[in-house]
C-alpha cells in the first residue's frame, strides 16, 4: 500500500508541476518541458530518499527494496517521458 501511495504522489507532483509551468509560461516556451526537466531531478530524489527509508528505518535490505525503488521511480518517471516526448 505504501509503494501505491509514493507512486501516486509522484504522479501528483508532476501534475502540479506542469500545472505551475502552464500558468507561469510568459514566453510561449514548452511548459510540458520545463515540468519533466524540473520533475525527474525531484523525483528521483525523493525515490531515493523513500529507499533509504526502506532500508534504514523499515530494517529492509537494499536487494529487497530495489524492486520497488524501480517501480517508485520508473512509473511516474517513465509516464513523464512519455509526456514530454509527446508534447516537445
Amino acid at each position: 500500500m505504501h509503494t501505491l501511495k509514493v507512486i501516486a504522489a509522484g504522479f501528483a507532483l508532476l501534475g502540479a508541476l506542469h500545472f505551475l509551468a502552464r500558468r507561469l509560461n510568459r514566453g510561449g516556451g514548452n511548459p510540458t518541458g520545463v515540468a519533466v526537466k524540473l520533475f525527474l531531478p525531484l523525483w528521483l530524489l525523493a525515490s531515493l530518499v523513500n529507499l533509504w527509508v526502506g532500508v534504514n528505518h523499515a530494517g529492509y535490505t537494499l536487494l529487497q527494496e530495489m524492486p520497488f525503488f524501480t517501480l517508485v521511480f520508473g512509473l511516474p518517471a517513465g509516464f513523464a517521458i512519455l509526456l514530454f516526448l509527446r508534447f516537445r
